[in-house]
């Protein structure tokens, strides 16, 4: 009987712990985080079907505003996804891309590398910065091997960032949005705008633009040197493991003075680039074929608008299939179902933005505008 009574203790308190853990893993998922656009878009990858993408662009906030994975789909016939984290960190780039090589083996990996060319090393080892991809990621032993060469405090805010997040329920009610948008995501099993974000504006520089003269120029800055380690070890983890389905870009952008010093330290990343072998594609270079307006197509010196990004999908659509022969897969059922959804909504989400733009409404539009009535109405005239 004592036996029995001790068996049975165990049970219960085995049951407690497992019911505290579970409890813990809900919440963590759900409600003590940081719930905004990049979770919802890094938490979208993971839902996609494994290795059912065509192409993966990956990188920071030029990868989500600039491409339109629906529009890619409707008008090339791939699928691609846009595997992006805001001011991400070229100290995360390699167990980023780790990451994106457990769950799909596409034919083309674009990287998009502006978190090389920072001036200085406080964007590239920024908590915030590293976090907005970090946190969205689950344990493993390469992110344990990331935090521990990141940083020395605080590990375990990393491994579980619940401890980090811990008071968030205070302002559950401002995220209920985002929030709600990642739950209903997972239950449908994928995001409908592939990570897509982007602003109703349409930006007009105050300063004299330089993009007309920059394919003439091949002025070089060096790198900061925690960038060019950083770099120089993503480039030979490419290279160690053969990766040659990847190449490396520089997506456009609205040249000043003020931010010409990134062209150069652009121009450094194309040769260390080319030294392992590498393509590197300089959009902002070149950019002659995209049609750029630069007094319409972008919402700030960095990021196209709607207009631009269509304009950029189609010129990089063509040229990945005809410079690197990628080409649609043959999608059936609940695949094919899922991406011409995300067609519609890409319509819906075009035309949404061209309408708050001509009303001079400026709005940030990321997954979470899917649920809103307004949005509701373009998806019913798609």
């Amino acid at each position: 009987m004592r036996a029995k009574k001790i068996i049975k203790q165990s049970a219960k308190i085995v049951s407690l712990i497992a019911a505290v853990i579970l409890s813990a893993c809900v919440l963590q998922e759900f409600v003590l985080c940081n719930s905004d656009h990049n979770r919802e878009r890094i938490k979208g990858f993971d839902l996609e079907n494994k290795n059912s993408l065509d192409v993966v662009f990956m990188g920071a906030s030029e990868v989500y505003s600039d491409l339109a994975p629906g529009y890619a789909y409707k008008n090339y016939g791939y699928t691609s996804y846009l595997y992006a984290s805001q001011a991400s960190s070229i100290m995360s780039y390699k167990f980023q891309l780790q990451e994106l090589l457990k769950k799909q083996n596409p034919k083309l990996i674009v990287i998009e590398l502006n978190s090389a060319v920072y001036a200085n090393d406080e964007n590239v080892t920024k908590e915030e910065n590293v976090r907005n991809y970090v946190d969205n990621t689950h344990l493993s032993l390469e992110k344990v091997d990331f935090v521990n060469s990141y940083t020395e405090k605080n590990r375990e805010e990393y491994y579980f960032p619940i401890i980090k997040y811990h008071d968030a329920w205070k302002d559950i009610g401002d995220n209920m949005g985002m929030i709600s948008t990642i739950t209903g995501n997972r239950f449908r099993g994928y995001n409908y705008l592939k990570g897509m974000m982007n602003q109703t504006v349409v930006f007009h520089s105050s300063q004299r633009t330089m993009n007309d003269f920059l394919s003439d120029i091949n002025d070089k800055k060096p790198l900061t040197e925690l960038s060019e380690q950083k770099l120089r070890e993503l480039l030979q983890f490419c290279k160690d493991n053969n990766l040659k389905n990847v190449v490396f870009a520089r997506f456009p952008h609205i040249v000043v003075r003020r931010t010409y010093d990134r062209c150069e330290r652009s121009n450094t990343v194309e040769q260390i680039v080319s030294e392992y072998g590498f393509d590197y594609l300089n959009f902002e270079k070149n950019d002659a074929g995209i049609n750029i307006d630069y007094k319409k197509d972008f919402y700030n010196l960095d990021h196209f608008n709607v207009y631009g990004q269509k304009k950029f999908t189609d010129y990089i659509s063509k040229l990945i299939r005809d410079k690197y022969g990628v080409t649609g897969s043959e999608l059936n059922g609940s695949l094919k179902q899922e991406w011409d959804t995300a067609s519609v909504y890409y319509d819906a989400y075009y035309n949404y933005s061209d309408s708050l733009i001509q009303q001079n409404k400026k709005k940030e539009l990321d997954e979470s505008v899917v649920s809103s009535s307004e949005f509701k109405q373009y998806i019913k005239e798609s």
